[in-house]
């Protein structure tokens, strides 16, 4: 027997390499919440790595093949070949978080396993946490040939009075306004960092926005928007969706979507335009 057996690494793994990982994960009941990657070996040399988030089209990018070799390192130091089926608490935890991973190596061999609300013993959790952690920088980023966002805004309508924000992107100059509740004029600036752009973009693929255009209410049904937002792409794919108050119930019209509510909506919207002005107030003094 030799002394790879009596650490309990088989040998083969320290001579075949990981051809590709999958490793994947629903969060809570939500349906838009599952964040799956996975990261295959190139023919190059190089990586690719896909994100499929929910509904949303797949992102793909392709990266150093350093990649490969650090998640292999992962696979290795936690003997994660050895996980084997799926895993479940002693007791019925109702609305979990779910994962699952699947190895494929160079020579042919692979394996698959899963849990629910467990992991494999020992070091399980930690090594599926760092093996999505080395895959989430890509959760945000956009693939290069990716058409960027050139126009957005955002108007929510309350009792108390509305707000109103919105970005435009032409020529390299990035203008941004933004109203909040109870200012009665606008701030506008054309000094605007064109990243702005950007990480609205993401957070439109992050509430699934480009799928949040379904029908509109019957009349009888909906008593007034609460919200529209709009967005425009320089391929010309426009974004113009809205939500209603229901006209029995005073609640929000569609209540089962976005994946992240109304309300984390308006705040990621005042907080990403919060830091634009306050960075643009920064340059300006």
């Amino acid at each position: 027997m030799s002394l790879l057996s009596l650490l309990g690494c088989s040998p083969k793994y320290e001579t075949v390499h990981l051809q590709s990982l999958y490793i994947g994960g629903t969060h809570g009941y939500h349906a838009h919440s599952n964040i799956d990657y996975q990261a295959e070996r190139l023919d190059n040399g190089r990586t690719r790595v896909t994100v499929m988030v929910g509904n949303d089209r797949d992102r793909v990018f392709e990266t150093e093949g350093s990649l490969m070799d650090s998640l292999e390192a992962l696979v290795r130091q936690y003997r994660m070949y050895r996980y084997k089926g799926h895993y479940e608490p002693r007791m019925e935890i109702m609305d979990g978080d779910s994962w699952s991973l699947d190895l494929r190596f160079t020579d042919g061999s692979s394996t698959s396993c899963g849990g629910y609300m467990a992991y494999p013993p020992g070091k399980g959790a930690e090594a599926i946490g760092k093996t999505e952690g080395l895959l989430s920088r890509w959760l945000y980023q956009e693939p290069a040939e990716e058409v960027g966002l050139i126009s957005f805004s955002y108007q929510l309508f309350c009792d108390e009075g509305d707000e109103a924000y919105s970005m435009q992107l032409k020529d390299a100059v990035c203008t941004v306004s933004s109203r909040p509740m109870g200012v009665p004029t606008a701030f506008t600036s054309e000094a605007a960092d064109a990243y702005l752009a950007t990480r609205l973009a993401n957070m439109i693929r992050w509430c699934h926005l480009a799928s949040y255009t379904g029908e509109n209410p019957a009349e009888e049904d909906a008593s007034r928007p609460r919200w529209i937002l709009k967005a425009e792409y320089a391929n010309g794919f426009k974004i113009e969706t809205m939500d209603y108050l229901d006209r029995e119930t005073g609640d929000s019209w569609r209540h089962d979507v976005p994946s992240i509510s109304e309300m984390e909506l308006r705040h990621e919207t005042e907080y990403i335009f919060s830091e634009e002005l306050q960075r643009i107030e920064g340059q300006t003094k």
